[in-house]
């Protein structure tokens, strides 16, 4: 039995071509509330093209995105950051002449009313985050001072 008020995140029959190859065709999913989701496949299979439409990296493509029950479109993923989506890169990109906490709030940076970044607020929250990782990491340390391996997690 499927419970549709818990559905967060509906993708209807997404489809995305590059250059005439198609990397996904017909895509429907459900993203619940309170559940862990996950998408799997082989390489190629179009996980990560998936996910770059969800978060507004590829605004082109067929079918429709429901947020809520809502259709949305993100022509970026500042839009669907704004919509509380937002996507972890694989990839290991990180800003490393910036602190953990400046990384973690790269491009949803907190201010201030003064319009002022609101490092320490970010710190605490930064801080809060790598406790639940069991990470004992200071927020403020700079991502070129830690290890790919840190025994500390």
């Amino acid at each position: 039995m499927v419970d549709k008020e818990n559905i967060i995140l509906s993708t209807i029959n997404v489809t995305k071509k590059f250059a005439g190859i198609c990397a996904l065709d017909n895509v429907c999913i459900d993203v619940h509330r309170g559940k862990v989701n996950v998408i799997v496949g082989e390489n190629g299979a179009g996980k990560s093209t998936l996910m770059k439409i969800l978060s507004g990296v590829y605004a082109d493509f067929e079918g429709s995105l429901l947020l809520n029950g809502e259709e949305v479109h993100f022509a970026s993923p500042k839009d669907a950051m704004e919509q509380g989506i937002a996507i972890i890169h694989q990839e290991l990109n990180l800003i490393p002449h910036m602190s953990i906490a400046a990384n973690v709030f790269l491009g949803r940076e907190l201010r201030n009313s003064f319009g002022l970044l609101d490092s320490k607020k970010m710190n605490s929250i930064t801080n809060k985050l790598l406790l639940r990782l069991n990470c004992n990491l200071n927020p403020e340390t700079l991502i070129s001072d830690l290890r790919l391996v840190n025994n500390n997690w």
